[in-house]
């Protein structure tokens, strides 16, 4: 675990007995969680033993919120919550991304990475389809840029 985020954590849990939910709940979300959705996006293909490197940090955050444990399951507290899990927030990350791309054409530097495949007079016609461009590189870091 990274050492700033344990740091944060332990002090939470420290004074958890004296600050009410709502509170812990704001210093998790602000000291923690922003750094953990802070270019969260480039974490899609991470392997799976990374993101749970990351999702322990979560999980040990969430416990501390509700001061719950740390034996306590995390995924129901999770849904408590209403945190998305890791490998979910990096796709809703990139979702949003990518749907606000197609909303506003910005930022510019990402619209000029994808390419929309020309709609057919089809049932699925109002569906947007991306090109999947060519694989340029053999490096394993190109295919978890964006344009893939």
């Amino acid at each position: 675990m990274h050492a700033s985020r344990a740091y944060h954590i332990r002090d939470l849990r420290r004074i958890r007995s004296v600050i009410n939910f709502n509170t812990a709940k704001t210093i998790g979300t602000s000291f923690v969680h922003s750094r953990l959705d802070f270019c969260n996006s480039l974490y899609c293909g991470l392997p799976k033993t990374q993101l749970n490197r990351l999702q322990h940090i979560q999980n040990s955050l969430a416990r501390a919120v509700v001061a719950a444990p740390r034996s306590s399951d995390a995924v129901l507290i999770l849904k408590s919550l209403h945190w998305l899990r890791v490998p979910e927030r990096i796709e809703y990350k990139i979702a949003s991304t990518t749907y606000k791309l197609l909303q506003h054409s910005s930022p510019q530097y990402l619209r000029d990475l994808i390419t929309i495949q020309p709609s057919r007079s089809t049932r699925s016609s109002s569906v947007v389809t991306f090109l999947h461009p060519q694989l340029q590189s053999s490096l394993k870091v190109t295919n978890r840029s964006f344009r893939y």
